[in-house]
């Protein structure tokens, strides 16, 4: 028996910035305010509910419920006042999900052997999965994710170059403390090996990069040891399930992103945000 599978990619033109420029046009046209270039450093609490935020520069915000796009677990140690009781037993629960050195490199080359999507696999994957989520190691010959946006959108960079970005994962930091020259001499194995499998010359044509580590990442995104997928779905610690979008602990605060459900990744972070519009909006509704 033949068997078909359609898969459908979704481009945003321009870039996936864009998605996030739609949303705060809409947002604006709807009335919403948008605050940007403040960072809110405490929610001040009392008993089980958010009365107000205290942002960066000391002012206070005020709101009857509260959503946040923070991880969970960075929320409650970094943000929330008070500590949950069983903070310990959660983190034990929902560990991180992997990192990731991600390399942005603009080259002055075309490569016609690149798609807009492609896997550089490992010669033993099972051993490359071992190493990463086992052992908590940088793998010596790691799976790699290149993304050629040049291929559906000609104007991510000028005629006769690309725009490459490079993912391998790697462990978040709540394992090993790995230093910037760690991850230099990994850079450096990462290209040569896509060198190796047909990327001619790649390091002699960098024109321009851009590399963020875990440590970038976490400091950036404020991500669970620079987690780029949210939380670890596991059968035996959390049956594969991540954090309810609805607080257990704070009664007027919600929860988006990667460590919610559906999960990490772009696709499924949006529609994590429109689950919990839609959930907060029919719990109102029965109010």
């Amino acid at each position: 028996m033949i068997q078909t599978a359609i898969f459908i990619f979704i481009l945003v033109k321009g870039g996936l910035h864009n998605l996030a420029g739609a949303i705060q046009t809409l947002a604006h046209e709807i009335g919403v305010e948008i605050i940007t270039g403040s960072e809110v450093k405490t929610a001040i609490t009392d008993e089980g509910t958010i009365e107000h935020l205290i942002l960066d520069d000391g002012s206070k915000i005020e709101a009857d419920l509260y959503v946040s796009n923070m991880e969970v677990i960075p929320f409650y140690t970094k943000v929330l006042d008070t500590l949950p009781k069983n903070i310990s037993k959660m983190k034990k629960k929902f560990p991180p999900e992997s990192s990731g050195l991600v390399i942005h490199l603009g080259v002055n080359k075309t490569y016609p052997e690149l798609r807009h999507h492609n896997f550089f696999f490992s010669e033993d994957s099972d051993k490359n999965y071992e190493t990463v989520f086992d052992k908590k190691e940088l793998p010596k010959d790691p799976t790699i994710y290149l993304v050629n946006a040049n291929k559906t959108d000609p104007s991510q960079a000028p005629k006769g170059h690309e725009n490459l970005k490079i993912l391998p994962h790697i462990p978040p930091l709540n394992y090993i403390d790995y230093t910037k020259e760690d991850y230099m001499n990994f850079r450096e194995l990462v290209l040569k090996k896509l060198e190796n499998m047909g990327l001619t010359d790649l390091r002699k044509h960098i024109v321009t990069e851009y590399m963020l580590t875990p440590h970038d990442i976490e400091s950036m995104y404020l991500s669970d040891g620079g987690s780029i997928y949210g939380t670890l779905s596991d059968k035996k610690l959390n049956q594969g399930f991540k954090h309810p979008k609805e607080s257990a602990f704070i009664n007027n605060l919600y929860f988006v992103g990667g460590t919610v459900n559906p999960g990490g990744g772009m696709p499924m972070v949006t529609l994590s945000g429109q689950n919990a519009a839609k959930y907060i909006a029919e719990k109102d509704s029965k109010i």
